[in-house]
């Protein structure tokens, strides 16, 4: 690792920008020598990484060398944070009199550096000489190490390639459908950790025949620090329960709400890894048990907690994988994509029984080593090289050297991205497309040629996935199937804890009792408890993330890099003020979450705009900017008032102002380096010069007074845009989208239409290549499904308020070929819906939510894999019919209104 942060600080001081900020002060050859001797210490800790095992003197080593870095950097980015930016380039005789004039004005500045860089010399110096008196001389020396391939990266499946757990699966389903127990009885699966308790939990979950027999199902993850309320939320939650976050409802609140909702309801509820044995007891409370053969489904790695969850059910145990089927999951792993039972293993036969052997049929332990192994050439050498690291031995009860050892074959980019998932919470899911974009913020992500940041990242992140490091829990609907969000399995977070606290990288603030010490001296902290405000950090701090309502003041910590506020452990509102934003001029990332609400101690309004228009000033790297709040306070502060400053900041990659929200884009701005812009709205003064986003991928545009033709002008100069949400109103010539540039591009289209005039639409009018088509409040002259139907690429279609001249739609044969998610809502008029055998051949999903009108299509029988339907009906007489047509559908789901 400490090669990494010295390959990061090498790439800040080779920059333009930075040189030439020094060489106006007359430091660039100071900062030029350590530079150079950081070139050599980076190639000597390259053999370091390379080597893995390394002895204490070495460890010791590379520690101190870490630690001169990062006092590098601290002194690279203060110095930088206290002089001008961009200095003005005078020319002729007022050139000279220029520079000594700031120099002048910034000498107190000057001389620090100059003294703190002629200190860290001598510190250098000593570290060398250390070196070579220890006997530190062997590092680079062939040890034969393991080769990193360069390859390209495997998009893997969605679901984990996962085998056995058969027996496993049939046993709980039994358990949970016992008809002879009418009571509500908790049935729990308990052992240690990697076994796979939380997978064949999940296989159960999403059983056709639980499906069938549980109206309703609910999935909540616990984590070893849990609050009651934070688990009574998220029941509420997948119950669609109304709840005002502002009114900070109470324990007492959610047991009656979550008791009146489950009344007379047949439930399954899945506790995933309970740690301790009064969490039953506390949520029991909360359940109602109308002896209907309810369940409680509990993992935990405790017989005794277990036990008392229900003592007349005996906890069930699972197995360990026998010799074959591990043999079956590693293959799968190491050669993805491919039947193991297909391949010829004749040379690598002995090593992978040896693998076995030592990863004790776990399966966390296999699936991981599997990761590794994808990796690496497949030949006796190569593998044989792996087997001969593995020096540990773990007889079935650990698996935490072999994920140790998949983490050592990382890339010191790759180790640092992984590290960072110590930050989140335990159990929660990452969006990813943020995740990628701290990322980059943080310089963890190279530039390569042929493609943007977000690209490397992403490939990153699929890395990761591909080695089993990660796990995907959604992917988007655009195109390219990118990761929409992901998680980590528990052992592996506690691998990236401990690894991120070895080396300084991050340190958690998630008990009262926290390591003083080490929290003032880490670079990245991340607080997820309240009473931040008694922490002591470092000033030195890059990263802030806080994960609880109570939010540490940033103001004292001047070279934060990434500022993120997601409110997962405590969602009632906070207020910060936006003042402790101010000067933070190295600043790359801000995300304030929709749970936060920003205030301003101003005079009046206009006070306000010239202070926030301050505070934004400062932030002369920012390149992303996340504001996805919903209080009056911040609408009124930060939207009405929306700085015009943010619009002239070139480094600007990401703006997101949140839907409830949408500042006026002004005309000519110019940011050649923006990808993702949402939500914004017109403008009327774009006669004068449509904005210039060259390079823009994602837009959510609100049409207002402006002119269309302005609108369809700009929309012209957007070449490479894949997603577009576009809300109206709108003349009805806008679905021919045929001469936009991004027509044959374009993946995710979104038109919220607010008009009355009816539309012709034809499918040429539309993007050939959509993924993802939503459409809102718009009304046709034709049957929109026999239009939509001929979209050979769609796999999502949402029609919302949507109106036809007939009250009628039709899907014909062969007709959406493609689609595996329909959703119609608010579709009031409608009254008869055709549905065609051989149409929506592999449909998944359906909602039809409030579309009162409509009679119970016959064809639903012909939807033979639909996996999951959900209606919201008005009238009861409908439920028989639709049961009798829906069958084979495992999870159906008939609500009244």
């Amino acid at each position: 690792m400490a090669e990494s942060i010295v390959k990061v600080l090498l790439t800040k001081l080779t920059d333009v920008g930075v040189k030439e900020v020094l060489r106006l002060y007359d430091v660039d050859e100071q900062v030029e020598t350590v530079s150079r001797e950081l070139g050599w210490i980076q190639a000597f800790m390259k053999d370091a990484d390379k080597k893995q095992i390394i002895d204490e003197r070495q460890k010791h080593w590379v520690k101190e060398v870490r630690d001169v870095a990062y006092l590098i950097e601290d002194v690279i980015d203060t110095f930088l944070s206290e002089v001008p930016l961009k200095p003005q380039k005078p020319t002729g005789m007022m050139e000279s009199m220029n520079k000594k004039l700031k120099i002048t004005k910034n000498l107190p500045t000057v001389q620090k550096l100059v003294h703190e860089i002629t200190q860290i010399q001598k510190r250098m110096d000593e570290i060398e000489k250390r070196r070579v008196r220890y006997g530190i001389n062997t590092l680079g020396e062939d040890s034969g190490e393991i080769k990193r391939p360069i390859r390209p990266p495997v998009l893997p499946d969605i679901d984990p390639d996962i085998v056995g757990f058969k027996e496993d699966q049939d046993h709980v389903v039994k358990e949970l459908l016992d008809e002879n127990t009418k009571r509500r009885s908790v049935v729990s699966i308990w052992g240690i950790g990697g076994l796979g308790k939380t997978t064949i939990a999940r296989k159960v979950y999403n059983c056709d025949d639980i499906k069938r027999q549980f109206e309703l199902r609910i999935w909540v993850a616990i984590s070893q620090k849990f609050e009651l309320i934070d688990i009574l939320r998220k029941i509420a939650e997948q119950l669609n329960l109304c709840i005002d976050p502002s009114k900070q409802p109470t324990k007492e609140f959610f047991l009656t709400k979550l008791h009146e909702s489950l009344k007379e309801k047949k439930y399954l509820i899945v506790l995933d890894d309970v740690w301790t044995d009064n969490l039953w007891t506390q949520i029991e409370e909360a359940l109602r048990d109308d002896n209907n053969g309810s369940r409680v489904l509990i993992t935990t790695r405790s017989f005794n907690i277990a036990k008392k969850a229900d003592p007349t059910c005996e906890p069930y145990k699972p197995g360990f994988l026998t010799k074959e089927l591990s043999l079956e999951l590693l293959l799968k792993k190491a050669i993805p994509n491919q039947d193991p039972n297909k391949c010829c293993f004749d040379d690598l036969s002995d090593i992978t029984y040896q693998f076995v052997r030592k990863c004790g049929a776990l399966p966390l332990a296999l699936v991981v080593l599997g990761g590794l192994l994808s990796t690496k050439p497949r030949n006796y050498a190569t593998w044989s090289a792996v087997l001969q690291t593995m020096s540990w031995h773990i007889d079935g009860m650990e698996c935490s050297e072999i994920i140790g050892t998949s983490y050592e074959d990382l890339s010191l980019p790759l180790k640092s991205c992984f590290m960072y998932f110590a930050a989140f919470p335990e159990d929660i899911e990452i969006d990813a497309k943020s995740l990628v974009q701290m990322w980059i913020a943080e310089s963890f992500i190279p530039q390569e040629d042929n493609r943007t940041l977000e690209q490397t990242a992403e490939s990153y992140l699929e890395d990761l996935v591909q080695r089993s490091l990660v796990q995907v829990t959604s992917r988007s609907h655009d195109g390219d199937g990118s990761i929409a969000r992901c998680c980590i399995h528990d052992l592996l977070r506690d691998l990236a804890i401990r690894k991120a606290k070895e080396d300084n990288f991050l340190v958690v603030y998630s008990h009262p009792n926290y390591d003083q010490q080490g929290m003032s001296r880490a670079r990245r902290v991340a607080v997820h408890r309240p009473d931040s405000d008694k922490l002591v950090m470092s000033q030195n701090l890059r990263t802030l993330f806080c994960f609880h309502r109570d939010m540490p003041d940033c103001s004292k910590h001047k070279l934060l890099k990434v500022v993120s506020t997601k409110c997962y452990i405590d969602f009632r509102d906070a207020e910060i003020d936006v003042g402790m934003f101010e000067g933070l001029n190295q600043l790359r990332y801000l995300d304030l979450d929709r749970n936060i609400s920003l205030k301003c101690t101003a005079r009046d309004d206009e006070y306000g705009k010239r202070y926030l228009e301050k505070v934004i000033g400062t932030m002369k790297c920012l390149q992303t900017l996340k504001v996805n709040l919903t209080r009056p306070v911040m609408l009124s502060l930060f939207i009405d008032n929306f700085p015009d400053c943010a619009w002239n900041m070139k480094t600007l990659r990401h703006v997101a102002t949140g839907h409830f929200s949408a500042p006026e884009l002004p005309p000519s701005v110019d940011l050649p380096n923006l990808q993702t812009l949402a939500t914004v709205s017109t403008n009327e003064s774009w006669k004068t010069g449509l904005p210039h986003l060259p390079n823009l991928r994602t837009l959510h545009l609100r049409h207002k007074s402006c002119s269309w033709i302005v609108v369809v002008a700009f929309l012209g100069t957007l070449k490479n845009l894949i997603s577009l949400i576009l809300e109206g109103p709108f003349p009805g010539d806008i679905f021919d989208m045929r001469d936009f540039p991004f027509y044959q591009n374009l993946q995710s289209l979104t038109l919220i239409g607010k008009t009355s005039n009816e539309m012709a639409i034809d499918v040429i009018m539309l993007p050939p290549h959509l993924i993802y088509l939503n459409i809102s409040f718009c009304q046709f002259q034709q049957d929109v499904m026999l239009v939509l139907e001929n979209l050979h690429w769609l796999k999502c279609l949402v029609l919302t308020m949507v109106k036809t001249s007939n009250q009628k739609m039709r899907c014909s044969t062969k007709g959406f070929n493609q689609l595996e998610e329909l959703y119609l809502q608010d579709i009031t008029m409608l009254e008869d819906w055709e549905i065609e055998e051989g149409a929506m051949p592999i449909l998944k999903k359906l909602y039809i939510v409030y579309c009162k009108e409509l009679c119970v299509p016959q064809g639903l029988r012909h939807l033979t894999n639909l996996r999951e339907l959900e209606w919201g009906m008005d009238d009861e007489g409908k439920e028989n019919e639709v049961r009798n047509l829906c069958k084979h559908v495992p999870s159906l789901k008939l609500n009244y209104r």
